[in-house]
């Protein structure tokens, strides 16, 4: 585990680097920002038109994923359009479509897509509405399914929830896949047997009792809200609810809690569940106001090994402190700004994953937070050659996009070292609130956040952005350190990870360990691959530590010199008949010693003069060690004879 330390300015002398390395710099490939349209599409007459609004309208049950029912979708048209296209999974079968109330009578159904064949081309401009009736059991198979149920063996409850990030939404609901696209305002009606609940976005406006013992919950949400954070979760749930007062909010909001009907489920879980209450204070003032005030926050528990930060109420498996905080700083980071590309991603899941360690290190203790950190590092050196930035070769693979070393441990442990090149968290915190407050409830690039970050500071980290977002792998350092009696000496080469980003230009925290057990710091900014600093040290070092606490993603080896030539020179080395040593501090009293490569004394001799020459005309060829010995101070290298 690395250790703190206090931090001490010292003046430090480079010593020698090289002439040819030079300052890195962005190449500006990446500065155009967003394209022109979304990529990545499954078809192009997605992009024909514009989202308003979704009314899904589905009956649900907790046995199952079979659902039948309707979404109903206001868009207005882009430019002149001879067909209509949404996304739907093929499993569901197409029972009819209407557009603006009347039946549509040519439409198809093939590859995910329902293709709707208007009378005549509908004008730019023009606004409509397509009702499409369905039914069918999708999902079920595997963690990014669009509609699962599962039983929480556990608590012995079965559960049907939604997950459509990144491409399932289709699995139960007809919809555009597009991230730039986000619908104005949407309404998810669901109806279930009586004994059952049925959690969704928005507030609750209305439980309707129907025959058969049935009820429809109506959600509705008026916020912008992108196609994947949409969601339904079905099962044997109890409400528990209580209002949030955040000092940041204009107005307090509900809390709304969707949990296991078991008598024990509350009693083993609320002091966790009450948790968020801290966490929602503590990101309001980080972040800005929780961004959706006007309705709710909260949960839908759900067997689904993990969590999903589904707009105003996450699906999640449990109350563990982490996940909780994960999951509700989506709400900023994901939710109100979110991803304009799933290349993307480091918008949503960096940002999230950052928080959980904020929220460790201000609402459990420093020391898990940092514990925190070096786990994410660990991760990160796990994979040596990506990027945080998903390559074009890798934006529809699933398990690219979220790669949990890259997307997010190295995706939060950027933000902590930005954290860390700003030396000043009331900038940094207002980085994150003005980024949020620029693209609320729309979408962002990484680029995007560039611009608010040297915007904000008044300083540029395209340098940063270049190695650390589009670059891959991390700087692997070796460092070597000696100490003469006035000065510590430290040498230190840099190569990175991946040959792609042979270089990082970073500030480096070295810390010192002295003989009195004091620990300081030094700071020096590593602008070349290799370099050689002078650090004035009068007391006994005891040992070196880069990065003792744990700001950048780095590897670091080190070696202890207890010889150096800036203390004494020998030459020549190899030697043959003598061997002529100069002290460069001058005149002192000193005792010598040379001993064979086993450490058997072969001569001793004590000098206070500063040079010495030992005739070596009887050793045998081989390897040999001086040993000098001046006060407290020990040096030892390695000769040749020859």
């Amino acid at each position: 585990m690395k250790r703190l330390f206090l931090s001490v300015s010292f003046v430090l002398s480079v010593l020698s680097s090289p002439a040819s390395e030079k300052e890195h710099a962005c190449s500006g490939h990446h500065a155009s920002g967003m394209p022109d349209f979304p990529t990545h599409v499954k078809d192009s007459a997605l992009l024909d038109y514009d989202v308003h609004f979704y009314r899904i309208d589905l009956a649900v049950n907790d046995t199952s994923t079979y659902i039948q029912g309707s979404t109903q979708i206001l868009v207005s048209a882009e430019e002149e359009m001879d067909e209509v296209v949404f996304e739907l999974s093929i499993s569901m079968t197409v029972d009819s479509i209407f557009m603006d109330g009347e039946k549509v009578p040519a439409f198809s159904h093939l590859n995910d897509l329902v293709r709707i064949f208007p009378a005549g081309p509908i004008e730019a401009g023009t606004k409509f509405t397509t009702r499409i009736f369905y039914h069918g059991t999708g999902g079920q198979y595997g963690f990014f399914s669009g509609i699962s149920n599962r039983l929480d063996s556990f608590w012995g409850k079965r559960v049907t929830y939604t997950l459509s990030e990144p491409f399932n939404a289709l699995d139960w609901f007809a919809c555009k896949q597009v991230l730039t696209d986000k619908a104005d305002s949407a309404d998810v009606y669901l109806t279930v047997d009586g004994h059952l609940k049925a959690g969704s976005n928005g507030l609750l406006a209305g439980v309707d009792s129907l025959t058969g013992n049935r009820l429809r919950y109506r959600w509705e949400t008026r916020y912008p809200i992108a196609f994947y954070l949409l969601s339904l979760s079905v099962s044997e749930y109890t409400d528990y609810s209580y209002y949030l007062h955040p000092k940041q909010s204009p107005d307090s909001f509900l809390f709304q809690n969707y949990i296991y009907d078991t008598a024990s489920y509350l009693a083993d879980n609320k002091d966790d569940i009450d948790a968020t209450g801290d966490m929602v204070e503590l990101y309001s003032w980080m972040f800005g106001n929780y961004p959706f005030w006007k309705e709710k926050y909260g949960h839908c528990v759900a067997p689904m090994g993990g969590g999903m930060e589904h707009q105003t109420m996450t699906t999640l498996l449990n109350f563990e402190f982490n996940l909780v905080a994960h999951e509700l700083a989506h709400q900023w980071f994901g939710d109100n700004v979110t991803c304009a590309s799933w290349q993307d991603i480091w918008i949503n899941e960096g940002f999230a994953s950052y928080a959980e360690y904020l929220a460790l290190e201000h609402l459990v203790s420093k020391k898990e937070a940092e514990y925190w950190m070096e786990r994410a590092h660990e991760r990160v050196f796990t994979e040596p050659e990506g990027s945080i930035y998903i390559p074009e070769e890798d934006a529809t693979n699933d398990s690219r996009i979220f790669s949990y070393a890259l997307s997010y441990k190295k995706g939060a442990a950027i933000l902590h070292m930005i954290r860390y090149e700003l030396a000043d968290d009331a900038v940094f915190f207002r980085v994150l609130a003005n980024f949020q407050q620029q693209f609320a409830d729309s979408v962002a690039t990484g680029d995007d956040f560039l611009s608010v970050l040297n915007e904000t500071s008044g300083r540029r980290f395209d340098w940063f952005f270049e190695q650390w977002y589009y670059g891959q792998g991390y700087p692997v350092f070796n460092f070597a350190w000696w100490q003469t009696t006035d000065s510590l000496f430290i040498d230190a080469e840099q190569q990175g990870s991946s040959l792609a980003t042979p270089f990082f230009r970073t500030n480096l925290d070295i810390g010192l360990v002295l003989e009195d057990g004091q620990n300081i710091s030094v700071q020096t900014a590593f602008d070349r691959t290799s370099m050689s600093l002078q650090i004035p040290m009068k007391q006994r070092v005891m040992d070196v530590i880069p990065d003792p606490a744990n700001w950048i993603v780095d590897i670091s080896q080190v070696v202890h010199r207890y010889l150096t030539n800036a203390y004494f020179s020998v030459h020549p080395n190899p030697f043959d008949g003598q061997l002529n040593i100069i002290f460069n501090t001058g005149n002192a009293m000193r005792e010598i010693m040379l001993s064979d490569i086993n450490g058997r004394l072969l001569e001793r001799f004590q000098s206070d003069s500063w040079s010495l020459l030992i005739p070596t005309h009887d050793l045998a060829p081989g390897v040999y060690l001086l040993k000098v010995l001046a006060g407290k101070d020990e040096y030892v290298t390695k000769v040749v004879r020859q």
